[in-house]
């Protein structure tokens, strides 16, 4: 089984060093267990809209640039993102503890250098996961991402670790 591309337009680029805190802050880490009830907070403090405007996209794409989900490592921050229906990040790089708990919970994230420079607010993107490529059907350009390694793909098309685990022990 190969993963899907995805096509989508892109929502929101956050800027370097993004971090969980600014993904979801900690003050709601207690009190909210339900992700959908949850989802009304992300980016709240830096980007109030974010959460009706996630909305109003089939399956957003967020761009980030350096070493986004830096922070703590709370796995509500990716889960929050998938929770308002995101379809992937598409980042210049990654703090390491977000990046394993965006797969480990089926969140689909992408290194590819220099894409926040490359992509605009609106701009329709597809993520070609045969070709390791982004195409930016906006502008036209494509963009090499570093590929996946193969199990995590296999924890992404199983939806995440807990469910690629039950997989294997039937």
């Amino acid at each position: 089984m190969a993963l899907k591309n995805i096509k989508s337009k892109v929502l929101r680029i956050y800027p370097p060093d993004t971090n969980t805190d600014e993904v979801i802050s900690g003050k709601y880490k207690y009190d909210e267990l339900d992700l959908k009830k949850l989802a009304v907070h992300a980016f709240e403090s830096i980007d109030p809209t974010f959460y009706e405007d996630s909305q109003k996209v089939k399956n957003p794409i967020l761009v980030a640039a350096n070493n986004f989900g830096c922070g703590s490592s709370r796995e509500q921050a990716p889960q929050v993102i998938l929770a308002c229906d995101v379809s992937c990040i598409i980042a210049d790089s990654y703090a390491r503890i977000f990046y394993r708990n965006g797969f480990n919970i089926g969140l689909p994230l992408i290194e590819c250098k220099d894409i926040s420079k490359n992509a605009k607010q609106g701009d329709e993107l597809e993520v070609d996961f045969d070709k390791n490529v982004i195409v930016n059907h906006t502008t036209g350009k494509s963009f090499p991402f570093k590929p996946i390694p193969e199990f995590m793909q296999q924890l992404l098309e199983a939806g995440g670790l807990m469910p690629y685990l039950k997989a294997k022990n039937k």
